[in-house]
């Protein structure tokens, strides 16, 4: 099947397919004060606009605080370190050149150091 670089969408206009297609209209980045008189325009021209952004910049503000108070509710791990290891190992001489090395448990010191 041959691309034709048009695609099927219900209740869609001519005019606007046209301008929908490739290389007709290119994306580019808002200039300095253009984005502020887009929305301004949007405002004044699209019903219920200022409405769904305020409740859109509401529901971002409620993300963020809820984020930051999880952050700050969970508590952060304490890092200790050991400063002798608390496996040893202990080394028992079998017969000609053979030794048998064997784990021992120790008592182990933690360091007066914490780590955040």
């Amino acid at each position: 099947m041959a691309y034709s670089g048009f695609t099927w969408a219900p209740m869609i206009s001519v005019t606007a397919t046209k301008y929908q297609r490739h290389g007709y209209v290119e994306k580019r980045a808002f200039l300095p004060g253009e984005r502020r008189s887009a929305a301004r325009e949007m405002e004044r021209t699209v019903k219920g606009y200022r409405e769904l952004r305020q409740e859109l910049a509401d529901s971002r503000k409620m993300i963020q605080e809820q984020e930051q108070e999880r952050r700050s509710t969970v508590e952060k791990t304490i890092q200790t370190s050991f400063y002798k290891s608390p496996v040893g190992t202990r080394t028992q001489k079998g017969s000609g050149a053979i030794f048998y090395s064997d784990p021992v448990g120790r008592t182990s010191h933690f360091s007066a150091t914490k780590r955040i």
